[in-house]
């Protein structure tokens, strides 16, 4: 296998030499980025990484980073993508499930959580034992751990290069010749295919946050999660990029007064875009003009059904890795609460399934609880798992009793729209990756509400 004739090599040849391929405190071009990637590929064939090969990355986000990952699948290995805020025995129990033949860390000075290097120490460690790759898959990422343990995720050539394809039929993707404000993790799905890829496929300019504002002045679209959206709105400092056209959250629930405030600023609605770890892109809709609780209507190509108010998607094959009861494949349960539009075909988000099977899902709206919970001026943060009971987990000051929010959900939702208890903490429980627990059993084993 050579550097042009991987099953990414067509993404990577495609632009000019001279086109400016991403942008960190400094250009990178095509060229640049091909001369890297060969580079490290050299590197890593050196270290003994061959075809089969298992490599874990984890460490600051950086150009190095996308190289490497590049120069890897190059070389047929298959990559494991570890989120940099995932350590200790979490990393630990990672790295044993899924037995890597090496890692590389990315070190060196960072400007802090989410803060974009161009260039750091590569670090190549081998790893106890000599299996190779268990499976053919060449990425495996981590599914968030919200609603239970972390699962090994595992996507094919044939899997991306689909994806990427998707994104490039959607009209208001960006285009060759804009610059994309990329601040969702690359280590996430639609940060890399959504992103990177998709940048690579149509040569559109992608931007990394590296701490200063000077880089991002001038971008058409912005990827990024609802907190960013929310640091955004919020910083009156921050100046409105005046060619911004496009602006899609991705990876959490978009509270309604960020949609609100983001609008507001900037004139420009953000949009949607929807899927999960083991599925990929399912729906968009990236124009924002169906409303914040709407994350837009199914890809093409992509099957969907709702069985009991939950979204299943149709996958040819299990994603999941390692796991004791294999599964062949077919309808994947996304455990979200989604009512479809009868004529459109449009999804609309209304929360989380606690129990999958529970019989009142089909009616449950949980995220419009919690948005009601949201406009109280002492609750700081908020998730609302059912059904049987509903339950409201609810951050906020000492004095906050949950009889006060029994006062204010029946007085905005009555009786029977309301949840049916209430537990107020300080502060609530975050996966690793900054996304609040979404499961009943998971903030009962931390204490809370049990």
């Amino acid at each position: 296998m050579s550097l042009d004739s991987w099953w990414g090599a067509d993404l990577l040849q495609r632009g000019a030499e001279d086109a400016v391929w991403a942008i960190g405190t400094r250009q990178v071009t095509n060229a640049a980025l091909r001369t890297e990637v060969a580079r490290l590929a050299s590197l890593f064939r050196l270290q003994g990484i061959r075809p089969g090969h298992a490599v874990a990355l984890q460490g600051v986000p950086s150009f190095t980073q996308l190289w490497s990952t590049f120069a890897l699948w190059s070389l047929g290995a298959q990559v494991l993508q570890l989120d940099p805020r995932v350590t200790g025995r979490e990393r630990a129990s990672l790295l044993e499930l899924c037995a890597p033949r090496y890692l590389v860390g990315f070190g060196g000075m960072t400007g802090g959580p989410g803060v974009f290097v161009d260039e750091c120490e590569v670090i190549v460690r081998r790893m106890p034992g000599d299996r190779p790759a268990r499976t053919a898959h060449c990425l495996v990422q981590f599914s968030s751990g919200t609603a239970g343990r972390v699962k090994a995720i595992g996507r094919t050539p044939e899997s991306l290069l689909a994806e990427v394809d998707r994104f490039a039929t959607l009209a208001e993707m960006p285009q060759r010749g804009e610059r994309v404000l990329l601040l969702d993790p690359i280590t996430h799905s639609f940060g890399l295919l959504g992103g990177v890829l998709h940048g690579l496929n149509t040569g559109a300019t992608i931007v990394f946050p590296t701490g200063g504002p000077r880089n991002a002045r001038d971008v058409h679209v912005i990827f990024g999660n609802p907190r960013h959206f929310d640091l955004i709105a919020s910083s009156p400092d921050r100046p409105a990029p005046p060619r911004l056209r496009l602006a899609v959250s991705c990876g959490d629930t978009l509270p309604h007064q960020v949609y609100e405030d983001f609008a507001r600023r900037f004139g420009v609605r953000i949009g949607q875009a929807y899927g999960t770890t083991e599925t990929g892109i399912v729906a968009t809709d990236l124009g924002g003009g169906l409303g914040h609780r709407t994350v837009g209507a199914p890809m093409p190509g992509i099957r969907t059904r709702i069985a009991n108010g939950v979204l299943e998607v149709h996958v040819p094959q299990s994603p999941y890795l390692y796991e004791d009861e294999p599964w062949v494949g077919g309808w994947l349960s996304t455990g979200d609460l989604i009512t479809a539009h009868p004529d459109t075909g449009v999804l609309w988000l209304r929360g989380r399934a606690d129990h999958i099977g529970a019989s009142g899902n089909a009616e449950l709206d949980l995220l419009g609880m919690e948005a009601v919970l949201r406009r109280h001026r002492q609750v700081s943060d908020v998730v609302v798992l059912g059904a049987d009971p509903v339950e409201a987990h609810v951050a906020g000051p000492a004095e906050l009793t949950p009889d006060e929010l029994v006062s204010w959900c029946r007085r905005f939702l009555g009786h029977t729209g309301a949840p049916s208890r209430y537990h107020v903490v300080r502060r609530l429980p975050r996966t690793a990756n900054g996304k609040i627990l979404r499961s009943r059993r998971l903030l009962h084993e931390r204490g809370l509400g049990a």
